[in-house]
């Protein structure tokens, strides 16, 4: 117990540098690609990645579970049984993805019979498509290459791997748009070399932690597939309501209202997107640990692990949420300076961004919740409760879109109310009684972060009364006198003196 936690600890510090990288890039990547292409243009290269989204659904109960069975098989002993389930999958997703491309080529053939797209752009955004469907082949295929890592617990060298490749593809992006003519493909392009070298990265972690795990034909089981479809079935599912409730919003703003709009929503889910995608590390992490545990017959750690994953999540990103809350306005007038919006469209980015935020909020909330349902193979409960609640949120929002005058604000809008409800009240309450505990369990430990997060809203509130945001260098400075307030008030609150300790003892080992 006590190694998992040190290795744990070790994957939290690897993700937290990979999280300021993503967050770093995002910063400078989205404005710079805007300032060159235009709002309308860079829409279409989120609207493309959201369609990789819906085609990937196809694989998501292969792979959903693929890394939780290797770890459980591969824990308990049983190494003839996680390569089976290694190289099961690896075979399989090769088969599905060129089925999804052939269909995807026919799909980007003809474009413009499905989206709203001006003659000008129709090109450039075939291209863009066909980059990112292939990017999902690099991605897909790859999966199995991060078993390894997952399942010994050493997520830091994925990490690294991402980090490296997120380095390359910013410098990709920046020498392409400043040495050539801008065209929209091309953030798809630096993506896929990116992805590539992710791929690449992983595949060479694989081979220092599975030396003896390669890829053959015979090791190809239809009955560990037909396992993995059955389990991973309600991840897929999982995966259909969060797409109704998350990743849909982008066609339906293209659908109801403008592809303008659409370009100015995707740009406000750019900062919180970052930030969900840096908790998704994190839930590798935690999934990790959670599942290493019950494969070790250590159940009645499985609770006292959640919480303390929570508090983790609570500490490390209550901060960045409250700083965007507060300070959000004073960085959007810096950070898109150059793209030419007036006030009245940067307090609706504003208003979007916050809206979508929330739903992050919520999610991060319960991250280390949802760990507990793959960790203990019961997804299919949160799996029903969730496609209840989106197809509530899609219709609750068409329906709003046809009688009100919200517009883009019911869409962003509406997801993040149900979603609250469903994450911060139902699941929560579900998992602890799956555990054999009282359904206010973890209710307790989302209390907390929420009241830690309205203490630092209030307090960086007070502090930014006296603090000037003319320039980067003065927000810069501001930036880092609230974080350091912000992180010395979530550790003191949030964990106990013992904790404490073992932080610092932590910190003093890593130095």
């Amino acid at each position: 117990m006590m190694q998992n936690k040190k290795e744990t600890l070790i994957n939290i510090s690897a993700a937290l540098v990979t999280f300021i990288v993503q967050m770093f890039i995002s910063f400078w990547l989205s404005p710079f690609v805007v300032s060159k292409l235009g709002e309308e243009a860079y829409g279409f290269i989120n609207l493309a990645n959201n369609f990789v989204s819906y085609a990937s659904l196809v694989s998501v109960s292969v792979n959903a579970m693929a890394c939780r069975f290797i770890s459980v098989e591969y824990n308990s002993g049983k190494i003839e049984e996680a390569k089976k389930y290694f190289c099961s999958v690896f075979i399989v997703n090769c088969f599905l993805y060129i089925i999804i491309m052939l269909i995807a080529l026919i799909f980007i053939g003809n474009i413009q019979n499905f989206i709203n797209v001006s003659s000008q752009w129709v090109r450039q955004v075939k291209i863009t498509f066909l980059f990112s469907f292939l990017n999902m082949g690099v991605s897909m295929i790859g999966t199995v290459y991060t078993a390894a890592a997952f399942t010994m617990n050493k997520m830091h060298k994925t990490s690294l791997v991402q980090v490296i490749s997120n380095i390359i593809k910013s410098i990709l992006v920046f020498s392409l748009f400043m040495l050539l003519p801008s065209r929209i493909y091309f953030l798809s392009l630096a993506t896929l070399i990116a992805g590539i070298i992710t791929f690449i990265g992983n595949y060479i972690v694989t081979q220092k932690l599975f030396s003896h795990f390669n890829i053959k034909i015979y090791y190809l089981d239809f009955h560990k597939i037909i396992r993995l479809v059955k389990s991973g079935l309600w991840v897929l599912i999982s995966n259909i309501s969060n797409l109704l409730l998350n990743g849909f919003d982008l066609l339906l703003s293209n659908w109801f209202i403008s592809s303008v709009i659409m370009g100015r929503l995707s740009l406000a889910k750019q900062i919180p997107l970052s930030l969900s995608s840096a908790l998704g590390i994190f839930s590798n992490i935690f999934s990790s640990s959670l599942t290493r545990i019950y494969a070790t017959d250590e159940k009645k750690d499985l609770i006292k692990e959640a919480q303390e994953q929570l508090k983790i999540l609570t500490i490390i990103f209550s901060v960045p949420y409250a700083g965007i809350i507060i300070v959000g306005p004073e960085f959007l007038n810096l950070w898109l300076y150059n793209s030419h919006y007036n006030t009245n469209e940067l307090k609706e980015i504003y208003i979007l961004m916050i809206l979508i935020l929330l739903d992050i909020i919520i999610s991060t909330y319960m991250y280390s919740i949802h760990s507990v349902f793959i960790a203990l193979d019961k997804v299919r409960y949160y799996s029903i409760v969730l496609l209840i609640a989106s197809f509530i949120s899609i219709i609750s929002t068409i329906i709003l879109l046809k009688t009100t005058s919200l517009g883009v604000y019911a869409i962003a809008g509406t997801s993040t109310l149900i979603l609250g409800i469903t994450h911060a009240i139902i699941v929560p309450g579900m998992a602890a009684k799956m555990l054999s505990n009282p359904i206010t369990i973890f209710w307790k430990s989302e209390i907390k972060s929420w009241i830690l997060l309205g203490i630092l809203c209030v307090i960086f509130k007070f502090i930014k009364t006296f603090m000037k945001f003319g320039s980067w260098i003065f927000f810069a400075e501001n930036i880092l006198i609230l974080t350091f307030i912000g992180y010395l008030i979530s550790v003191l609150s949030i964990l106990n003196k013992s904790e404490r300790k073992n932080l610092i003892s932590f910190i003093k080992f890593k130095k």
